[in-house]
Parts: C-alpha cells; structure tokens; sequence
C-alpha cells in the first residue's frame, strides 16, 4: 500500500472509530469480502454508510497511476450481498471536469446499487465505478464520450448590490455664454440636473433642465421621471420615459422628439454583464490526462493553459483580436497527444457574445408627439397630439461567419404599425455589411445599407452608405436620398515617404447638396525631442443643385509637438476666398488645476475678392483653459474679433453623493459610486485602486464616480505620487456590487503617520541617552547622541519619555504640515511630569 492511499484509509478509519467509540456494548462482528477482512468497528460503520472521495480517470490512460482528480463524494456501504453505493453527490470544485448530461444523469441516480463482481459498477458503455477495497480507493473511468465541453460563459449575472441603504447621486452640467456683437450684448445660462435615488436595486431617475437663467425669460423642462429595477436578467420600467428607456434592443425612427407616459418589461437587461473579449465559436480540446494546451499562430506561441483530465474551452481572452487559424497542441507528461487548426474570432466589431439566446422586451402606454408633414418641400406642423403607443422588440446572435445579429422592433401608435428591423453581418475580419429597413403601414418605408471593407495588411479602410425613404400618409419621417462613400489609405504602407490620405464624398439628392473632403497628414520629422508633421486638405460644397462652382475651402498647417506635452501648429487656409495665417499652441499641465490651455490666431492677408458675403475678418482671437478640481471640472473659453466682437463661455459639471448621514462631492458625472470617509484633518492623500484604476483621496470625504450595472474592487493603499505616509488598519479591501442611484459607503482606519526625527534633552542642557520612548502606536529608544526616530500618528501628536530614574515627560509636536518625515531639533524634558517644549520652532522636512 502506498501512502497515499494508505493515508486515505487511516483517515477513514480514525473518523470512525472515533465516530462508533461509544458503541462498544454493540455486538462487532468482522465482515469478510473475497480475500478481505473488515474489522467489525469498521464494518459496523459501513452497514451505516461512510462517504469516501470519487476520483476520475480516463480509460484510455495508459499510465497505470491512481487519479488524484476528485469528480465526486460517494455514500458507500456493506450488506448481506456486498457492497453498494447509497448515492452519489457531484463535487462543485472549480475547474472541474465536466460529464455528459447522460454520464450525469446515470452517476447522480444510484440509489441503493451494488457492484458486479464485488468490485465494479458498470453506468452504461462509456463510464464504471471500480472500488479498491484495499485501500478503499473508488474511481470513476470513463471514456471521451461520457465528457462534454467545459464551456467558459460569455455572461454572468450581477449580483445583489452592496449598497443597503437609501442613497443618490446627482449629477449637473452648467453653461454660461455671454456675447458681444456690434454694439449690442446678450448672455444666458442654463443648467441640467440628473438625479438617481436608489434602494438597493430599484431606483427613480428624474432628468430635467432650466433654461435662460439670468435673464427674463426662464424657462424649464422636465425629460424623464422613471421608476426602474433591472435585476437577475429582467428589467421593468415605467413612467415617464425617452424612446430608449422604452426599449433599448431597435430603433424607433419614426417618433420625433416625444414625451411617452408607459411600462416596458423584458429580459435586455444591464445586469446579464456579457464578456466580448471570448472568441464567437468555442475552442475545445481533449486531454486523456492533466497536461498543458499550446496555442501557435503562424508558428508563434501566444498561449500556455494548465488543465486537468477532461474536455474544455481554451481561454481566448488574451489572444489578439481578429479572425486568425491557430495550431492548437496538447501536451501530457511533455509529449503532444494531438493537434489541430482551429479559428478565432474575435471581432471589434461585435457587440454581443450571446449566440442562439432571444432578448426580447413589450412595452406600452401613451405617446405625446409632434405631428408634421413632410411631404411638400418644407416641413408643416400639425400641432400635438396624444394617442396609445404599443409593441415589442427582439434580437437574437447566430454564431453562422464572424457573426449575425437580428434585431426587430413592431410597434404602433395612431393608428400606424410600423415594424424596424435590422441585419448586421460580419462576413469576417475584414468585410462586414448592415442593413435597416422601415416599413409602415401608412405606406412609409426606409432603407439604410452600410458596408465597412477593412484593406488586408493595413493599407486601409473603404465604407460606403447608401439610404432611400418615402414619405407616407401620418409618420413625421423626412424625405431621404443620398449616399455617402469614403476611403483611409495608409500610404506608409507602399513608402516610409508618404503618409495617410482620407477621401470622403455625399450626396443628398433630395435636397441638392453635396459635399467632398480631402485630407492628407504625413510625419515630417520624429525624434525623442519633437515630432513635426504636415496636414493639408479640401473641401468642396455644393447647395440646392447651384450650378457654381459652390464654396471652396483649403488648408496647409505645419504642426510641432514637443515633451511636456506642448503641441504647436502654423499654416495658411482659404475659407471662400479668403487667405488667412493661422498659429495654434495648446499644452497640458500635469499636477495643476489647469489641465490644458490653448490660443489660436487668425489673421486674413487676402481678401474674397468682389463678393462681400464672405468676407472674414481681419483677425480673431480664441484661447481655452480646462480646469479639473476635487469637486468640479469644466472648461472656459473666449474668442475675439477685429470688429470689437466677443463671445465668452463656460461649461462645468460634478455630482453630489449621499447615502445616510454622508455627503461627498465629485468633479465626475455617473450614477453610483464609492464614498470613502477618509477622515483626514490635515494635508494628506491615500490612493484608491478601483479595477485597476488609481484615485487620488484627500480630506475628510471622498466620492469615487462610477458606471453602474457593476462590481468592484476598491483597495486602498499609499500614494506614490505623495509624500505621505499612512497605516491603512482596517478596511483597506472592499468589493462593492453597484446599480444605479447605489452609494457604497467606505469606512476605513487610516493613520496619517510622520517619521519623527529628534534630539532629547534633560533640563540641564544634558542628552538624554539610551532612553525609552513611547507613543500609542509604538515605541523606540534615544541612542548615546540622544537622537530618535519613530512614527507618530497625526491625530496623537506626543509621545512620551520614561527616564530610568522614573522620570516622565510627554511632549506634543507640532506636525501640523509635517508629510512624510520631519526634523524636530531638541525636546527638552522636565522632571514631575511637566510638559516638554519643542525648543526649535522651525522644521525640516526630510524625503
């Protein structure tokens, strides 16, 4: 007997001898089995029943090695015919071998089942149990037919949200513009709110706007007040709702700017989190035993995976995207079993990795629109009008090519049906097509084809678009006739000489207009010192099918980028006539309120000839500065003309968090977020590391900004780009689950800590040498100089000096702007527990 197993059937032994020591006044007889005999202790616990460990093997393994792989815990057990198997439970252990549905069925089914032969229990052709008796060794052998595929999912369903309490966040976005033209002024502000209130995962959004603040004619608009919970894969939502929060699988083309009053219910929902980075058809390998799996693109090895016996998918997450062949090789004991081409498919394109699953939604209420008539050449308005608004929406992903996706809406709303649908197809890598098509029943119809062509070897990119309409007896839809096609061709490609040339052209042949673009950029220059590169172009207008030659304009720029991140640029351009010089010069700022600034200037040096209609200016000035604070972000701009013209603006935005009693501001705009109380009372920082991503904490509060609909990690940790020091004593780790309006409120120890440097000294001027120091979080001792060093926390600025003779002296320092380490010159002790004092006022820091 080895000892492994022998150490399996001492275990079980101990267990139950341990377990039936208190029936020794029961009768104990020994069992013999064939050429085996069970001492009756032991037997008594098998005429119970004792789990032992299933392991799985492959039959076709040729090494003749007990598995160690655990498949399952089996109820074994003697009686009057021999042993038997009371039942069988599957181990839930994490990257397990998977069993066939059939295999399953068979395993989880025994109920009362003896082995043939004493040792053996046949389930079906393809799996046996065989018992060791022994050791008491059970093992499950199967052959590849009793496995199925261990399928890595493309989605998983968020989970109950952390946030327990009632909470909310707020977000605003703020703009002021004040303008200046030809002796006359005006000026307005308006300002949008967005407020989520949320209770765990069912939240109200309420979305509106005022609008002309600071003048006399303010009014206000209110877009959305929507009860939602979308949780477990289901959403319902109602009340006052946009087209969107409708339904949020198709279009709806044919409703103009509304106000809907309805309920929608369906499986879309944010919580179902897919994973886009799997290929769209799983890769699959068998291996007999556990070994490695080798996968080589174009003979360079790109991946390395560990598996155990069985059949699963390859990990293709970290594999390149695109649609590639790939050599996949299994490895056992350093010896490849197999190989074989498999494809990948990886497209940016794709927006769903969920093939073969219906997500559908229903929706209905009342519908307040805006009835126009588009069918002469200018629009007509017929005024408001309410009616019913009915319908459902579905979308289906079929593995079939790179990718198919269907998607379909049928609705109807005064007294119209109209039904949108649309195709998109990614033939593979390189080519894919999308077609939507409208149909009504008022006689309405639409037609939108797109098709994105990706050059092989990075020459470039073609796409072209075309769309027909027609206008119908009710729908508010727009004549529509026009194409659109254009080409990037990386010039780079055919010579290091050349650059990237992009080419576009549309035509509207409903309303006359046309238009054609130019542009061609190539890098002039490129060291670790500056990179300076050229940008010129065309473009060509034409309106109402004019017979001129149409508006023409033209550019030529010289642009010079340098480190720290300052970008200069210098050309000449010709808008309708008129030459102007034109000087640009932006640069950002790292470590500053002021994030980036930029200028540019304008001067014409030729006229427009005769034609007065577009005469520029004779030069114009604009300049922009972005700011980002704790609390709020925005950008100011201003620009100035040569005919005393001016027009001065202002966007900002943030957010306010609370949940309970706790309110933190935010300079970000989302609809959940972290709220950590730092609690902080002087100068210091602590980073926050949310998913990978790092912010910068300070203060008392802070509020992390965060997209809901999903799970976090945030751990808290010491700043690298800060001089401080901190002890992160109790929640340093949290993982929060957040839905919208979900506030998480983060409560950690945080110990601002100084490393105190000083000198002590008696009241007679002499050092106190070799003396303890103590402080509530550690202690140290002077050396022969009378010199010390040791960490203080900010919010328990003393310590303590405790002479041999008994002497007591405790001391407050002054670390008010002290970061990081800090130099306290001499600290005079004074017997009878006086006070020390800080002989030297001043303070060096040390970093």
């Amino acid at each position: 007997m080895d000892k492994w197993t022998g150490g399996i059937k001492a275990s079980a032994l101990g267990i139950f001898f341990i377990s039936y020591s208190s029936l020794g006044a029961e009768k104990q007889t020994s069992v013999k089995l064939g050429e085996y005999i069970i001492p009756g202790i032991f037997a008594n616990a098998l005429y119970q029943g004792m789990n032992v460990p299933v392991f799985i093997k492959y039959n076709g393994d040729t090494e003749n090695k007990k598995s160690r792989q655990k498949i399952a815990d089996a109820a074994l057990a003697i009686d009057a015919n021999g042993f038997l198997i009371r039942e069988v439970t599957l181990a839930d252990l994490p990257n397990n071998t998977e069993l066939s549905p059939a295999t399953k069925a068979m395993i989880t089914g025994l109920k009362d089942k003896h082995f043939t032969d004493g040792t053996t229990l046949r389930l079906g052709g393809d799996a046996a149990l065989n018992l060791d008796i022994k050791s008491f060794y059970l093992e499950l052998t199967v052959n590849q037919q009793a496995l199925a595929a261990s399928i890595i999912p493309r989605s998983n369903l968020l989970g109950e949200s952390t946030s327990t309490d009632l909470s909310s966040v707020l977000n605003y976005t703020v703009g002021s513009y004040y303008n200046k033209y030809a002796n006359r002024n005006n000026g307005s502000s308006f300002i949008t709110l967005d407020n989520t209130t949320s209770l765990r995962e069912n939240h109200v959004n309420l979305n509106g706007s005022l609008y002309g603040l600071g003048t006399g004619d303010t009014s206000s608009n209110l877009y959305r007040a929507m009860y939602e919970r979308d949780y477990q894969g289901r959403r319902l939502a109602l009340g006052m709702v946009d087209t969107w929060n409708l339904q949020s699988i198709a279009s709806m083309s044919a409703l103009n700017s509304s106000r809907i009053y309805g309920v929608s219910y369906g499986n879309k929902s944010s919580t179902q989190i897919e994973d886009n980075t799997l290929s769209l058809t799983p890769v699959t390998v068998f291996l007999p035993s556990a070994g490695e799996v080798h996968v080589y693109r174009e003979g360079r090895l790109l991946s390395i995976q560990n598996f155990a016996m069985g059949s699963y998918e390859i990990d293709t997450t970290r594999l390149p995207f695109g649609v590639y062949n790939v050599d996949v090789q299994v490895v056992v004991n350093g010896k490849q079993v197999s190989s074989r081409i498999a494809q990948i498919n990886k497209t940016f394109s794709r927006k769903s990795s969920l093939t073969g699953e219906v997500a559908w939604q229903v929706f209905g209420g009342m519908l307040q629109y805006h009835r126009m008539d588009y069918r002469r050449d200018f629009g007509r308005n017929l005024g408001k009008k309410e009616t019913w608004l009915g319908g459902g929406a579905a979308a289906l992903t079929l593995p079939y090519l790179s990718g198919v996706s269907l998607k379909s809406t049928l609705y109807g709303f005064d007294h119209t049906g109209v039904n949108e649908s649309e195709v998109n197809v990614s033939l593979n890598e390189a080519v894919s097509f999308n077609q939507q098509v409208m149909t009504a029943t008022d006689a309405s119809w639409k037609s939108i084809s797109t098709l994105n062509l990706s050059i092989p070897d990075g020459y470039g990119s073609l796409w072209g678009s075309r769309e027909f309409s027609h206008i119908g007896d009710n729908l508010p839809l727009e004549k529509g006739d026009f194409y659109s096609a254009g080409a990037t061709l990386n010039l780079r490609r055919l010579t290091p000489y050349l650059g990237s040339l992009s080419l576009s052209r549309t035509v509207n042949n409903y309303t006359g207009n046309q238009y054609t673009n130019v542009d061609y950029s190539q890098t002039l220059y490129n060291t670790r010192y500056a990179t300076i590169r050229l940008r010129t172009g065309i473009q060509r207008y034409y309106y109402n099918n004019s017979n001129d030659d149409g508006l023409q304009d033209k550019y030529v720029n010289i642009e010079l980028s340098m480190p720290l991140a300052t970008w200069l640029s210098a050309g000449v351009s010709s808008e309708n006539g008129n030459m102007l010089a034109n000087a640009s010069i932006r640069k950002r700022f790292d470590d500053s309120v002021i994030t980036h600034a930029g200028a540019s200037l304008a001067k014409r040096i030729k006229g427009g000839g005769g034609d007065n209609r577009y005469t520029a200016d004779e030069y114009s000035l604009n300049g922009f500065a972005s700011y980002d604070t704790k609390y709020n972000a925005g950008t100011v701009a201003v620009t100035h003309t040569s005919g005393n013209n001016t027009n001065l603006s202002l966007s900002s935005q943030g957010s306010v968090a609370w949940s309970g009693r706790d309110v933190a501001l935010s300079k970000d705009s989302q609809r959940s977020g972290v709220l950590v109380n730092t609690d902080f009372t002087e100068k210091g920082t602590v980073a926050a590391q949310v998913n990978g991503r790092t912010y910068a904490l300070s203060g008392k509060s802070n509020f992390i900004a965060l997209p809901p609909y999903a799970k976090y990690t945030v751990e808290l940790m010491n700043d690298k780009n800060a001089e401080d020091s901190v002890d992160i004593v109790s929640g340093r780790k949290n993982s929060v689950v957040l839905y919208p309006g979900n506030v998480s409120v983060v409560n950690p120890e945080i110990k601002q800590l100084v490393t105190v440097f000083g000198r002590v000294r008696h009241a007679d001027g002499k050092l106190a040498v070799n003396t303890d120091i103590h402080n509530h979080i550690g202690k140290t001792q002077t050396d022969e100089k009378g010199e010390f060093a040791m960490d203080v926390d900010k919010k328990f600025p003393f310590i303590t000096l405790l002479e041999k003779n008994g002497g007591v002296c405790e001391a407050e320092l002054d670390l008010q702007d002290a970061r990081g380490a800090v130099w306290l010159g001499d600290i005079l002790c004074i017997r009878q527990n006086q006070t020390a004092r800080q002989e030297e006022k001043e303070s060096e820091h040390v970093y």
